[in-house]
């Protein structure tokens, strides 16, 4: 093991009830969501029709695990339906910057310096 990263969120093995229906429920989803190497990004569909939960239920994990360990479940920046585990797409995370540092850097490609209090340079004229 190469070590143990502070920064990383928990795995989900880690954190689950185990040994009650809810945290049976969970490691369905769970297990849905990250069973593969391959699949970075799960729809909602596929994880109901592999984890045999309700849409519902599912939403209720998603939250659960937004407010208990931030960045273990990570919504697909392309596809808001689809989302991911931390550890099948910290990757993928690093290829798509924010839409609010895409839209900053558009504003400021597009900015003409003249409205911009003067001079480019940003003094009075």
């Amino acid at each position: 093991m190469l070590g143990n990263f502070t920064n990383s969120p928990p795995r989900w093995t880690n954190v689950f009830p185990q040994g009650t229906p809810e945290g049976d429920e969970e490691s369905r989803f769970f297990k849905a969501l990250a069973r593969h190497k391959k699949y970075e990004w799960r729809s909602l569909a596929a994880i109901r029709k592999e984890s045999k939960l309700t849409a519902e239920r599912i939403e209720q994990i998603i939250q659960k695990y937004h407010r208990r360990a931030p960045g273990m479940i990570v919504n697909s920046p392309t596809t808001p339906d689809n989302w991911g585990y931390w550890e099948r797409v910290k990757n993928s995370q690093k290829k798509h910057s924010s839409l609010t540092r895409k839209d900053q850097k558009s504003r400021i490609d597009k900015a003409d310096p003249q409205t911009m209090g003067g001079n480019a340079i940003g003094g009075n004229p």
